[in-house]
């Protein structure tokens, strides 16, 4: 019986030094876990890709107020997207950072002017792949009443998001190149901001309107 005695107490002592073992091990992944991720700028690269996507939709938002201006070039969002992707190397040299844009494009429409495009980004220095955002950016105007005999237009302008865009002046507004003579806001029974254009002329008429991004829409009022 003492030879099993002696088996079965060698038994215990091999367990109790492999769970030793284990412990340590787990001990010394968790504190190189601990020390990386307390190390590791991690604040900075999250404001890093947040400064990306906001100048990204900068970007974009310039390119559609270029396009939509008088003698605007179609191309101006693929070669702003393009300079600015270059740039991004150029700039984080270190970082390895790999913007790239596609379907990007523009419309100019009657009364809507709108330009988007998606992004996918890569940073080799944290191992980020694959990370993607899209941008879309517009300007829209929707004329809700015209009154020939007081010689005024009413007028919805909104964004991207659909929210009206405030603030606008006379200075914002052209009908066939002339600056009307009053733009009044005030909002209607539905609390949706409305702007009442009075013009001098006849309609119909072209109505050119920019919003403070420098982004026009323009299209015929009757």
């Amino acid at each position: 019986m003492k030879p099993k005695r002696k088996s079965r107490g060698q038994f215990i002592i091999i367990a109790v030094l492999l769970t030793a073992i284990m412990i340590v091990s787990i001990g010394a992944l968790m504190h190189t876990a601990v020390t990386y991720y307390k190390h590791e700028p991690w604040e900075e690269y999250a404001t890093l890709i947040g400064d990306i996507e906001v100048n990204s939709a900068r970007i974009v938002e310039l390119s559609l107020a270029s396009y939509t201006s008088p003698g605007g070039s179609q191309n101006i969002l693929s070669d702003n997207l393009e300079r600015w992707q270059n740039n991004l190397t150029i700039i984080y040299p270190s970082s390895g950072i790999f913007l790239r844009a596609s379907n990007n494009q523009t419309y100019k429409g009657s009364f809507s002017s709108t330009a988007s495009a998606d992004f996918s980004l890569k940073i080799t220095s944290i191992g980020l792949t694959g990370y993607k955002f899209s941008v879309s950016t517009a300007l829209n105007v929707e004329i809700t009443k015209s009154d020939p005999t007081l010689k005024e237009i009413t007028v919805v302008v909104t964004d991207e998001s659909g929210q009206p865009i405030p603030n606008l002046k006379t200075s914002n507004f052209q009908i066939n190149g002339t600056t009307p003579l009053a733009v009044r806001p005030f909002y209607d029974p539905l609390k949706i901001l409305v702007y009442t254009i009075q013009y001098q002329g006849t309609l119909p008429a072209t109505l050119d309107v920019m919003d403070p991004r420098g982004i026009h829409a323009t299209g015929t009022a009757s």
